[in-house]
């Protein structure tokens, strides 16, 4: 008999339930997902993944026959702070199952890091087998947190190639920077706005179009070339970003960035602030401009250069960013999750 196979996800997505289904398709047999309600209002979650999801309260701690299901033999558990998901692993660790914890933290080498390596070895690390997480920084945090290199699987996040690819050359799209997140302080999108605005007069013909929702949505400063726009559906944002030649996200804090790797995808420029996660497997000098998260400055030195590169410039940046964008997405997740389920 086939090892019984469930996933866990926090906020399930749209994105996620078709890397999930991809990965249900390669594993060969039907599997459980439970996941929680995202955070905004996500349209066709079900009918990306294909099937019924089993949604709780994250919040909330559960059992497998409360959902009705047996326990699995193999679970993909949605991180180690949210009771529902951990209970449900405790569980499966009971019964001798294997659990791969999906970590989407990133390295940052302080002392809070320090801390939590320690508190994590003594209380979780038990309860899991191996880890899934997004890319490059998150494997060494992984380590770090004491799981072997060997049970570290990556491309725990991906966009669709789907839905975003490149589209025309980047030097016949409109000058035209593009910011796609939540209207919140942690993204830095008030200050993105500004920065774009005080150095308006030396990029005469771009604009900066944002998308997104927040409480700081009203706060954003009114300018005849800054276009604020409410959330947007992710079949919709493909277009958006080939209409644009830079993307921009200057987060202070970013696990990974889902929204950079649909940049990648669909070819743009990169903007990226220091404390984002996935800049270790999207940006590069030809592709990115890297600047310290909440520096002003900074950020608007690096909008410079990104704005002045040529033709032959933004031929190249266009290569790069679709080609480390294969790193990641459907096809790669669910092959990894068929590793995994294979060495179970």
């Amino acid at each position: 008999m086939a090892p019984l196979v469930a996933f866990s996800w926090n906020g399930l997505p749209q994105y996620a339930a078709r890397l999930l289904r991809a990965a249900i398709v390669e594993v060969g047999q039907p599997c459980v997902v439970i996941g929680s309600r995202p955070s905004v209002p996500i349209q066709g979650v079900e009918e990306a993944l294909g099937q019924s999801i089993r949604w709780v309260d994250a919040r909330q701690p559960v059992t497998w026959s409360e959902l009705g299901l047996a326990v699995p033999d193999i679970y993909f558990q949605s991180g180690w702070a949210y009771p529902a998901f951990s209970a449900l692993g405790k569980e499966v660790k009971s019964r001798g199952g294997k659990v791969c914890l999906l970590m989407d933290n990133n390295w940052r080498g302080d002392l809070r890091q320090f801390l939590g390596a320690l508190w994590f070895r003594i209380f979780k690390r038990r309860l899991f087998d191996m880890a899934l997480v997004p890319g490059k920084s998150a494997r060494r945090l992984a380590r770090w947190y004491g799981i072997p290199n060997e049970n570290i699987w990556e491309g725990m996040y991906g966009a669709d190639p789907q839905l975003f690819f490149s589209g025309a050359p980047l030097a016949e799209r409109p000058r035209r920077i593009i910011f796609v997140g939540q209207y919140i302080h942690r993204k830095q999108c008030l200050q993105l706005a500004q920065a774009f605005i005080q150095i308006s007069e030396k990029i005469p013909d771009w604009e900066l179009v944002m998308y997104g929702s927040g409480v700081q949505q009203s706060l954003l400063p009114a300018h005849p070339r800054v276009k604020v726009n409410s959330f947007t559906q992710p079949e919709q944002l493909g277009e958006i970003y080939r209409q644009a030649r830079i993307f921009a996200l200057p987060s202070l804090s970013e696990a990974w960035g889902l929204v950079v790797h649909e940049a990648a995808l669909s070819g743009c420029q990169l903007l990226l602030s220091d404390a984002i996660g996935s800049r270790h497997d999207f940006a590069c000098p030809e592709n990115a401009q890297i600047f310290k998260a909440g520096d002003l400055q900074d950020l608007q030195s690096a909008l410079l250069k990104l704005t002045s590169m040529n033709s032959d410039e933004l031929k190249v940046a266009q290569q790069v960013s679709t080609t480390l964008a294969k790193s990641h997405g459907p096809l790669i997740f669910s092959k990894n999750i068929a590793a995994i389920y294979r060495n179970s």
